[in-house]
């Protein structure tokens, strides 16, 4: 499957290669973990690529504060017929890198569980069981 950003250059590849390796592990140890790279537009989507490019950009808060992301969308080539393609890389984005990016770039502390110290979650959709009247 061909890169989303259409460069093949050996350098760019094993940079490519090492950043996956490492937001793997990332994602591994957070529990999270991911086999498969995302595809937008029957491409493989350049993950080390799009983080380079939204954190030169100032991160993903700028970028969307901004609304930047079809400006990125245009440096991926993807086929005209992607018409979410914007949509796809902020979600790809959010789903990836974003918590790479507070610890990677940002150096904000990871919020990662650690053995033994499970961090309260509530299930997607729950209420909690308390309500702040002074919203």
């Amino acid at each position: 499957m061909a890169n989303s950003t259409g460069k093949t250059q050996p350098d760019q590849r094993r940079k490519g290669l090492a950043f996956l390796d490492e937001l793997r592990q990332f994602h591994h140890s957070r529990g999270s973990p991911f086999k498969k790279i995302p595809v937008v537009g029957g491409k493989e989507l350049d993950l080390h690529a799009l983080y380079t490019r939204v954190t030169t950009l100032g991160g993903f808060g700028k970028v969307s504060e901004k609304n930047q992301w079809g400006e990125i969308v245009e440096e991926f080539n993807f086929p005209r017929s992607c018409s979410n393609a914007a949509f796809a890389l902020k979600q790809y984005y959010l789903r990836y890198l974003e918590k790479y990016e507070k610890v990677h770039h940002f150096g904000e502390d990871d919020d990662e569980v650690q053995p033994g110290n499970p961090k309260p979650q509530l299930p997607i959709g729950a209420i909690p069981s308390s309500y702040n009247y002074q919203q």
